[in-house]
């Protein structure tokens, strides 16, 4: 993005108003007053009322109907969950191998392959929710938005002359992608605007009566998200900070460091009983599915390793003794040569 154009983003931003041309007239789009907000939910409230008295599904019945029809299966499930996971894997790997180039550029084009992939299906996810009880309130609040904050020569838009689905479409493409937002919380215009917000001398938005746009809050949280990153003592390089590929995988890496010293506080807490401190395995019970995920992520990388190999040593032999698994044949072997090794020192 050149500086021309994050110049007028940001004003259009900081305005809260978005100047639409629809059918050669100029349609302006303000943000709701919290009083509009209200009557905008509202309309929300009684349509999906409405819906649930006339016996239609809810977004959670659409989903269940689509399993009965095999149109969204567990395999779908699967499918969403480990591209989710795969995405953050490889994010992880392009902010590891950042000096790598080749590499890295070979790592972010998975992530956009990725991408379009679960997109592709989770619209297979949404593809009937429109005719749900939310979907169908939805356009009923979405109506009710335009119907308050849309303004022709700064007279009330008189939505007969103009289709809402118009007005909606202008209105929703005008809205910045994340990408954007995230580059214009970076660099100037914004960032001086920011440095100074607490000064006096600027304010940041001119809608200060009225709700924020989308816009404004997804910069808002940008902003902020920017300023913890370079206040963090791990704070990376520019480059870093500047690729948003990287940048997440920076943030995933962190949130997992953060993780694991929780679990380990936590590990400390469980095992603070000095007859099984030093021991070399533990059992812990688990109340439920959580608990138990819970207390798995308490494993070390190595533990989670010797559970699977025991896990299928034991699916092909069915019962073993402990000292047939192979960590602790290992470790027999270990200190036989440490026996046999310190003999012949003496």
């Amino acid at each position: 993005m050149k500086q021309h154009e994050r110049e007028y983003f940001i004003s259009r931003i900081r305005s809260g108003i978005y100047n639409l041309n629809i059918e050669n007239k100029l349609v302006t789009i303000k943000t709701p007053t919290i009083e509009d907000e209200y009557f905008i939910n509202e309309k929300f409230k009684e349509g999906y009322e409405r819906c649930l008295e006339d016996g239609i599904k809810t977004e959670d019945d659409v989903l269940d109907w689509m399993r009965t029809r095999e149109l969204w299966t567990d395999k779908d499930d699967e499918r969403e969950e480990g591209l989710v996971k795969d995405i953050d894997n490889l994010k992880k790997r392009i902010y590891e191998n950042r000096h790598r180039f080749n590499l890295r550029e070979q790592i972010r084009r998975g992530i956009r392959a990725g991408e379009k992939q679960l997109s592709e299906i989770l619209e297979k996810k949404t593809k009937y929710l429109n005719n749900s009880c939310e979907g169908i309130a939805n356009i009923g609040k979405v109506a009710e938005f335009f119907k308050r904050c849309t303004y022709i020569n700064n007279e009330p838009c008189n939505l007969d002359d103009l289709k809402i689905e118009l007005i909606s479409n202008h209105y929703y493409k005008a809205l910045l992608l994340e990408k954007s937002i995230r580059e214009l919380a970076r660099n100037e215009p914004w960032r001086s605007v920011w440095v100074l917000r607490d000064s006096g001398a600027y304010s940041l938005f001119s809608n200060q009566d009225r709700q924020l746009s989308p816009d404004q809050k997804s910069l808002l949280i940008w902003s902020r998200m920017y300023d913890n990153v370079h206040e963090s003592p791990d704070c990376p390089s520019e480059e870093v900070i500047n690729d948003d590929d990287m940048l997440d995988g920076w943030f995933s890496i962190q949130a997992g460091k953060r993780k694991d010293a929780i679990m380990e506080s936590e590990v400390e807490s469980k095992l603070s009983n000095s007859k099984i401190a030093n021991a070399q395995e533990v059992f812990l019970m688990a109340d439920n599915k959580q608990d138990a995920e819970n207390i798995n992520q308490m494993n070390t990388h190595q533990a989670k390793m010797i559970k699977k190999q025991r896990f299928n040593q034991l699916q092909k032999k069915g019962e073993m003794d402990q000292n047939q698994f192979q960590d602790e044949r290992l470790k027999m072997g270990q200190r036989s040569h440490e026996q046999f090794r310190d003999k012949f020192r003496r």
